[in-house]
C-alpha cells in the first residue's frame, strides 16, 4: 500500500464516521460530522494528485478509489435520508439516489464486461463533475444540518440558500449520471451483445 491509496482508506474510515455521527444526537456532533466530511472531501483530490505526481498510480489505487467514492457518496445518501435531512425533498432524493446507485451498478457491469475482452474503460470528465456536484450537495446538507442543531440558525436566509444550493448540487448530479449512464450505454453498447456462439445454457 502506497501513500495515495492508505489516503484513499482512510476516506472510507472517515465517511462511516461521518454516517455513525450524523445518527447521534450531542453537542457539535454535527458540526464534527461536517468537519471530517470536508477532510473526507479533500482525500477525494489529493490522493489522485498525489499518485500522479509522484507516479504511484495503480490498478488497486483506481479501483479502490471508484469503490470509495461509491461508499461515500450512496452510504451518506442513504443515511440522510433515513434521517429526513433533506425535509420535504427527501422523496426527491431518494429517487435521485435509486438513479444514482442504478447508474453506478451499470457502468460497473460496463466495466466488468470490457475487463473480459481486454478493453479499458478510462473515467470521463462528465462522471468526474458528477462526482464534484454530489461533494457540494451532500457538503451543503450536512452543513446546513449542523448550523441548525448546534447553532439554532435554521430561520436565517443563509441557511434557506445553502440548504437549496446543496438540493440543487444533488439534482444536478442526478442528471449527469443519467447523461453518462446513457453515454455509456451508446459508447459500449457492443459489449452488451451476445455472441450466440457462446451462449451457455444455464
Amino acid at each position: 500500500m502506497n501513500i495515495p491509496n492508505i489516503i484513499t482508506a482512510i476516506r472510507v474510515v472517515l465517511s462511516f464516521c461521518v454516517a455513525i455521527l450524523l445518527c447521534i444526537k450531542g453537542d457539535y456532533i454535527a458540526t464534527i460530522a461536517f468537519v471530517l466530511f470536508f477532510i473526507a472531501s479533500i482525500t477525494d483530490m489529493l490522493d489522485g494528485y498525489i499518485a500522479r505526481k509522484y507516479g504511484q498510480v495503480t490498478n488497486i489505487g483506481k479501483f479502490m478509489d471508484a469503490l470509495c467514492d461509491k461508499i461515500m457518496v450512496i452510504g451518506l445518501l442513504f443515511i440522510m435520508i433515513g434521517l429526513n435531512q433533506f425535509k420535504e425533498w427527501n422523496l426527491f432524493i431518494a429517487f435521485c439516489a435509486l438513479i444514482t446507485v442504478s447508474r453506478e451498478f451499470f457502468v460497473s457491469g460496463i466495466r466488468m464486461l470490457a475487463a473480459k475482452e481486454n478493453v479499458v474503460i478510462a473515467a470521463e470528465k462528465l462522471g468526474k463533475f458528477k462526482a464534484i456536484f454530489q461533494m457540494f450537495g451532500l457538503g451543503a446538507i450536512i452543513f446546513t444540518y449542523a448550523i441548525e442543531t448546534d447553532f439554532n440558525l435554521q430561520d436565517t436566509k443563509f441557511y434557506e440558500i445553502v440548504f437549496l444550493g446543496g438540493i440543487i448540487c444533488l439534482a444536478i448530479s442526478t442528471l449527469l449520471c443519467m447523461i453518462s449512464g446513457i453515454g455509456y450505454a451508446f459508447k459500449y453498447s457492443h459489449l452488451l451483445k451476445t455472441n450466440d456462439n457462446k451462449r451457455e445454457i444455464l
